[in-house]
């Protein structure tokens, strides 16, 4: 996670899941059977028919002893085709997360009894280097669920797959939009995403009772808050947690070549997000890549901060549940603040090239259903789904966590933070110049002229170094 740490959940073990279910059924064998029925029936037929008395003239009639009824042959059809094979799945969901994984496995297999799945718990801390180890040896899973932001790398070693030529569906619109953009890398599509986290903006309804709409009604209601000991609003202008606003507003951060695009319309955008930042002073408190704000949230003694929507418990079991709100973005001018949107994307792995029937691809579709995103939801999971898909929008989705679909509904005006790894180049760069512009007093034009220069040197730097002459 960039910026501050979310927190992890690692377990010091790992654990292997194996789903079988053995052939209690044999179509091809009841075809055969059913064959030699009907071969049967025709030998007697011929038999019967050559055995009949003939006569010269007249009819013989044969009294039977008994009645025998025809037993009319079976209708053959098809033999339908069999999917079957082993799906690979390696993921880092904890104990509680997991049981939708395996739920979403339980009814697949309802479907396609012949497909077993071999599912390993890897901790989030290991799990990057521990995929990178087993594909380079030629093992590894034929599913990946992890960072988005992870894809870039493995496309390039050639360990996942674009899914550019599977057929999506309707999942583009059933999904978050940013949390879509995620898994697009260098224009090709290599993970769609499954669950997501961001920054959102949480509100202490004790201090403030109601959410703004407009960011001037925001500075106005948190500037009347403020009295002795309390403070409407504590806000965060560190990069990761303030960057959003920039894309928010109508910027460009990065283009799909991972070149710096911010300098378009001569800073326009970006010169707006630095009069917003700086305007934030005008609100309350301001911190830069500190948890003051958290802390203070945590006290009850402020209104309003910028987080990840990955504290929500923490902050609910602090200033208590029925005080807790997590806010859509308020609009500012022609546009509205915004968080970054960062998710869990499912990837296919190179193994699944030569797999018969697609059955991985047929399994990551059907995470997607409604009953696997509510499941997720229910886990503490945020599904990456639109907030039209809630149940109180009209949706398929009913949520019963408060606070994971007040996040959907947040981070559903959110934009994506870039899975491109020049990211961490623009991100440390801007960190620098928002220093020097908020605390230091320089030209906003002079210090995003500087960013834009050194990330573009430091960019076309790692790409020569990155391509060897030959």
């Amino acid at each position: 996670m960039l910026g501050r740490e979310k927190k992890l959940w690692v377990y010091n073990h790992s654990m292997k899941f194996q789903w079988k279910r053995e052939k209690s059924f044999s179509l091809a064998r009841l075809e055969l059977t059913s064959q030699r029925i009907a071969q049967c029936l025709l030998l007697l037929a011929l038999l019967a028919a050559a055995c009949r008395p003939q006569g010269q003239s007249g009819k013989i009639t044969v009294t039977p002893t008994s009645t025998l009824t025809a037993i009319p042959s079976p209708t053959l059809s098809p033999t339908p085709k069999v999917i079957e094979g082993t799906i690979s799945i390696w993921h880092s969901w904890d104990e509680t997360q997991r049981s939708a994984l395996f739920r979403a496995i339980s009814v697949f297999q309802s479907s396609y009894p012949q497909v077993q799945f071999d599912v390993l718990y890897v901790p989030s801390l290991d799990l990057a280097t521990r995929f990178e180890e087993a594909m380079s040896q030629g093992a590894g899973p034929t599913l990946l669920i992890a960072p988005a932001q992870w894809g870039a790398k493995f496309y390039e070693q050639g360990y996942v797959m674009d899914l550019g030529g599977m057929d999506l569906g309707q999942l583009p619109e059933v999904l978050n939009t940013a949390a879509l953009e995620t898994g697009i890398y260098r224009g090709k599509r290599i993970s769609l995403p499954i669950t997501m986290n961001g920054v959102v903006l949480y509100r202490n309804k004790n201090i403030l009772p109601t959410a703004a709409t407009t960011f001037e009604q925001m500075r106005a209601e948190a500037t009347t808050a403020t009295r002795a000991g309390i403070v409407g609003a504590d806000l965060e202008r560190s990069f990761f947690f303030s960057g959003g606003h920039l894309i928010g507003l109508g910027g460009t951060l990065i283009t799909a070549e991972g070149l710096p695009a911010f300098q378009q319309e001569d800073y326009r955008y970006a010169l707006q997000w630095l009069d917003l930042l700086k305007s934030f002073e005008q609100v309350g408190m301001t911190e830069f890549n500190s948890d003051n704000d958290l802390s203070l949230f945590q006290q009850g003694r402020v209104g309003l901060i910028f987080e990840g929507s990955w504290n929500r418990y923490l902050l609910a079991g602090e200033v208590g549940p029925l005080n807790l709100s997590i806010d859509p973005w308020p609009t500012y001018k022609e546009g509205k603040l915004a968080g970054f949107v960062q998710s869990e994307g499912v990837f296919l792995t190179r193994h699944t090239v030569t797999e018969e029937n697609k059955i991985s691809w047929l399994f990551l579709q059907s995470l997607f259903s409604p009953e696997m995103l509510t499941g997720l939801g229910n886990v503490g999971l945020i599904p990456a789904v639109s907030a039209d898909q809630l149940a109180e929008n009209g949706g398929p989705l009913n949520i019963g966590d408060p606070f994971t679909a007040q996040a959907i509904v947040a981070l559903d005006k959110g934009v994506a933070y870039p899975s491109l790894p020049e990211m961490e180049l623009v991100q440390r760069q801007m960190d620098i110049i928002l220093r020097a512009v908020l605390y230091q007093g320089m030209s906003q034009r002079a210090a995003l002229q500087q960013a834009y220069e050194r990330i573009l040197a430091e960019v076309n730097s790692q790409r020569v170094t990155a391509t060897p002459s030959p």
